[in-house]
């Protein structure tokens, strides 16, 4: 079932609507759903598909001139191949000069890295040929910076040659309780943060009865789908894995600044920026500053693993291995469900930001940035973090201030008490109050919030 994207569907149907030359360029990480993006929007459409391979340039080759000889003859079993690239190109060209078709080239970096020069004769045959025929020509693929510095790239041979461009987000979670209809909302919000919001791997949860079935029968059994994830990606993606297992690890323990994860890995800082600064590419981890500062020139930097997936695995599998390398399973369970409530508050702060976002009001408080804050408050000499904090640039009259539980008690009124007293570190004239709450606010909350105006939202109204 294919869940989600309208807007990308509707991006890619308006352009091939043009009848003119279009190329898309669709990138994005692993297991994102690229591919089922391409293949829900050419369902019905003329299309040569290929999907390129780690093999040298004889056998993409092949493979591709298979695919557009079978496009023109569906019957087509013999071995027959063009002669060189160069010829399947003007083939392609001739085409599409008759009829509109969908070309699509899936796995794109494999491609041109088999065969190096295929970007500068593709620029060449959409500069002399297909710019003037039917073509829409899809380049998809999931090495993230390959795509954004080799093919969108200023030096790229393909640079300024795309009509559009779309990189593929993981779901919110709206979107995502779409493919979990079998749990309640709690259960699927849990799911949610553990997949990152990865299309693949709900659709690994999706016939799951509840957290638990879930996560044992993906994470916690030797040969389920997600227990050797994060590892097979890595070999996959990077040189270098362990190095980038231990930086990982070291994130999810709690060391979260340049010197405590060097101490902990003891990886050399040079180094490490350059491992930091990969799997920031990957999209596997984020460096975040408090939202007032500049993240080019803070000294405040922290780093947090980005991807849900990711941040579940060495959160709580390496510490349960020889468990469930013993089939204790249920006992490997337990040990997770006491902390999955603290686990999901980082999710939690997010959605809390997300329904900000949503609910936005121009007229009132039309704030420009949103985040996390966190610093020294000259009062007291703590430290303070804030989990909502949202201002204008243009506009120093207001500000939001917001906090967020994921508890399974009410919010009582010592938490807004605590967040006014927080707001006073900064000296904005209005300052507009929100609570966010997995299960409500006490009587003496809801009094203090009506008095102060501060709004209380709970998880069933997000």
């Amino acid at each position: 079932m294919f869940v989600g994207r309208e807007h990308e569907l509707n991006s890619l149907n308006q352009h091939y609507e043009s009848n003119n030359y279009e190329c898309a360029i669709i990138y994005g990480r692993r297991r994102i759903g690229k591919t089922e993006l391409i293949s829900e929007f050419v369902k019905d459409k003329p299309t040569i598909f290929y999907t390129a391979t780690q093999e040298n340039e004889e056998a993409n080759l092949t493979r591709m001139s298979k695919a557009v000889l079978c496009f023109e003859n569906p019957n087509s079993l013999g071995n027959a191949s063009f002669s060189s690239f160069n010829d399947l190109l003007e083939e392609i060209g001739k085409i599409a000069q008759e009829k509109r078709i969908v070309w699509v080239i899936d796995e794109y970096p494999y491609l041109a890295e088999s065969y190096p020069g295929f970007s500068s004769l593709l620029q060449k045959f959409i500069d002399r040929n297909f710019l003037h025929s039917k073509l829409f020509l899809i380049l998809c693929g999931s090495s993230m910076s390959f795509m954004e510095k080799q093919v969108l790239g200023y030096q790229s041979p393909l640079y300024g040659r795309r009509t559009m461009q779309l990189k593929i987000e993981s779901f919110n979670f709206h979107e995502a309780q779409k493919m979990l209809p079998q749990v309640d909302k709690q259960a699927a919000f849990a799911l949610y943060a553990i997949s990152g919001g990865i299309p693949q791997y709900l659709s690994y949860f999706s016939r799951a009865k509840s957290v638990k079935e879930a996560i044992i029968d993906n994470f916690l059994m030797k040969d389920g789908r997600l227990f050797e994830e994060p590892n097979n990606l890595i070999k996959q993606e990077l040189r270098d894995p362990a190095n980038y297992n231990s930086i990982i690890a070291a994130i999810a323990q709690g060391h979260s600044r340049l010197n405590e994860i060097a101490t902990a890995t003891q990886i050399k800082a040079t180094s490490l920026r350059s491992f930091l600064s990969n799997l920031s590419e990957l999209e596997i981890i984020d460096r975040v500053v408090p939202v007032t500062e500049d993240p080019n020139k803070s000294k405040k930097s922290v780093y947090r693993i980005r991807d849900g997936m990711y941040r579940f695995w060495y959160r709580f599998v390496p510490s349960r291995l020889t468990l469930i390398e013993r089939g204790m399973v249920d006992v490997a369970w337990q040990g997770i469900e006491s902390k999955l409530s603290n686990f999901l508050g980082a999710d939690f702060k997010k959605l809390s930001q997300d329904y900000l976002w949503e609910h936005y009001n121009p007229e009132k408080t039309p704030f420009t940035k949103l985040g996390n804050w966190w610093g020294t408050d000259s009062r007291t000499r703590k430290q303070v973090e804030l989990d909502v904090l949202a201002f204008s640039t243009d506009d120093t009259s207001f500000a939001i201030f917001g906090e967020c539980k994921w508890l399974n008690e009410p919010i009582s009124k010592q938490i807004l008490e605590k967040l006014i007293f927080n707001s006073n570190i900064f000296n904005y004239p209005k300052k507009y109050y929100y609570l966010f709450s997995k299960t409500g606010f006490t009587d003496e909350c809801h009094k203090l919030a009506q008095e102060v105006g501060c709004q209380l939202i709970t998880f069933k109204e997000m």
